[in-house]
């Protein structure tokens, strides 16, 4: 049994936790590792509801560990926290005999760092995404800037000491390793693809279940489109409205659920200004438990993102969950491997987003939500490509064991 550290600059409650750490975790001690888990936590956590969470995490075969996070100021509160990561992490080492960091994202990597660098502790950088440039895409940061020219001096370094690396496209893999780029010296062993995974356990092919949820929702006779996550800054809630409005012109069935967690003011009034009625949709938030149901009753599925260099490194984990829930996709071009997943009857990839060619999208999702086939490809595709189990478990133990033979070597 190996001893691994995983480090997560996000707090335990976090929606993207819950999908895309604690499952794959689950997964690796599955396979005989004993993991731990370091969280920074923007709240505390009343005494209680933090023995309920570690029980929780303990059930699963994760060991928890939590630092506060400090958000201002930005750059000293970050350093503060990568310090305090380094302190408990070579606590850690020395308790518990690690072999492994893995490190998602850049503030991860920069903790797991340190621990190399007093422990010998190799590190797993698990990339996520290019944030220096996704702030800067997001105008938080200026290209050429202290803050921005001090993070890819770091992401270079995390490129060349980390002994393995994980990215989440086929696309942002190839764009890294041309010419000098920074995994161009890197053996292809060393680079491992792992797209944002789904628990297809999460979502049964169960055609009664389905017609039985959309009875409740009063969604029978509906062609329901779905939207889950986040709104605004890359998520384009004018562009999706406008989307759904030319969509509904094609098939006055239609009907738009939008599940988020976000302020949905903008997305109601991007909506009234394209005169969709109150009645053709709905905007709120639910429990996380409760998702699953609702795309498991709907027919398609929207990512409108704005496309931008940085993400071609973005593997959403929206898409994973409405392919294995059966639904065609809608989604902007140039989002990671998008464009080849939705091909092939799978989705309508927007190469522009002119009102032209939001028509020309409406009518193609028409034609796939009328195809008997489309819902059968997508859960396919999900079941090939997408899964926990087959694919995002495998792969990381793969990483891990390739990881710790070269330290054992």
């Amino acid at each position: 049994m190996s001893a691994v550290l995983y480090v997560c600059y996000l707090g335990v409650d976090e929606p993207l936790v819950a999908t895309q750490v604690r499952p794959y975790l689950r997964a690796l001690a599955a396979r005989g590792h004993a993991v731990h888990l370091l969280t920074f936590e923007p709240l505390g956590h009343a005494a209680d509801e933090t023995d309920a969470v570690a029980r929780t995490l303990a059930a699963e075969g994760i060991a928890w560990h939590a630092l506060r996070y400090h958000r201002w100021p930005s750059l000293p509160a970050t350093l503060y926290d990568i310090g305090r990561g380094v302190v408990r992490g070579f606590g850690l080492a020395r308790r518990h005999g690690l072999r492994l960091v893995h490190a998602r994202s850049h503030v991860g990597a920069a903790v797991a760092l340190g621990l190399r660098a007093l422990t010998r502790v190799p590190f797993v950088f698990d990339v996520r995404g290019l944030l220096p440039d996704e702030y800067a895409d997001a105008g938080h940061w200026r290209r050429g800037g202290l803050k921005y020219r001090l993070a890819k001096a770091a992401e270079r370094v995390f490129f060349r000491r980390a002994a393995a690396i994980v990215v989440l496209t086929e696309t942002v893999r190839a764009d890294l390793s041309k010419g000098g780029g920074p995994l161009a010296s890197r053996s292809a062993a060393d680079v491992a693809v792992i797209p944002c995974c789904v628990d297809l356990g999460l979502h049964p092919w169960d055609e009664a279940a389905r017609e039985a949820q959309r009875a409740r929702r009063g969604w029978a006779g509906r062609r329901v489109l779905v939207y889950v996550g986040k709104l605004g800054m890359w998520y384009l809630d004018a562009e999706m409205a406008r989307f759904f409005a030319r969509a509904r012109a094609q098939d006055p069935r239609a009907f738009l659920q939008v599940l988020t967690a976000s302020p949905s003011e903008a997305m109601r009034r991007a909506l009234a200004a394209a005169d969709v009625p109150p009645d053709a949709f709905d905007v709120r938030a639910v429990a996380p438990g409760d998702v699953h149901a609702v795309l498991r009753a709907a027919d398609a599925g929207l990512s409108l993102i704005q496309p931008c260099p940085s993400k071609r490194s973005s593997s959403p984990t929206k898409v994973g969950e409405y392919l294995a829930a059966g639904l065609p996709v809608v989604s902007t071009a140039g989002i990671g491997d998008c464009d080849r997943m939705l091909a092939d009857g799978r989705g309508v990839v927007l190469g522009a987003l002119d009102d032209a060619s939001l028509d020309r999208g409406a009518r193609a999702l028409q034609a796939l939500l009328d195809d008997p086939l489309t819902r059968g490809r997508c859960r396919a595709f999900a079941e090939a490509e997408l899964s926990l189990d087959r694919i995002g478990g495998p792969r990381y133990a793969a990483v891990y064991e390739a990881a710790l033979r070269e330290t054992t070597a």
